[in-house]
């Protein structure tokens, strides 16, 4: 029994440090450039940075992402869509994009933010309406028919 706790410790252990080793690193922060803008920006949604064309977008991921943030997530904001960037850094002199991704639409978690509680109350009043409906409609009909 003792022999098997030892063995498990160990384990742990294992895990802990295969956690540790040191890869690539990404999703630091999510971001927005776009290219309707066409100086500045914060790369928040609100305030996106600019990056109307190849220049400028690489000057956002060298400059902006690698540079001050160390990778994440950099949406590419269009008219009608949206291009998803992932910025990955692995090292101080190797920092780069590995993939991309087009969408149509907006990003995800722009929308309007409502709260699940809210959803799901807006739904059961709209079920107990219906249910009423249906209960003042079924006693006219029993009515009209007597």
């Amino acid at each position: 029994m003792k022999k098997l706790r030892n063995i498990q410790i160990i384990e742990i252990f294992e895990v802990m440090v295969v956690g540790m080793v040191p890869t690539a690193a990404n999703a630091a922060g999510t971001f927005y450039c776009s290219t309707s803008v066409t100086t500045g920006g914060s790369g928040t949604l609100d305030d996106p940075w600019a990056c109307s064309d190849d220049t400028q977008l690489a000057s956002v991921v060298d400059d902006q992402v690698c540079a001050i943030y160390s990778g994440g997530d950099l949406y590419q904001l269009f008219p009608d869509s949206y291009r998803y960037h992932v910025v990955t850094w692995y090292s101080t002199t190797d920092c780069r994009v590995t993939a991309s991704y087009d969408y149509a639409g907006y990003p995800p978690y722009t929308g309007v933010d409502l709260a699940t509680p809210y959803v799901i109350g807006i739904v059961a009043l709209v079920g107990v309406g219906l249910v009423g409906a249906g209960y003042i409609i079924l006693r006219r009909r029993k009515q009209v028919t007597v």
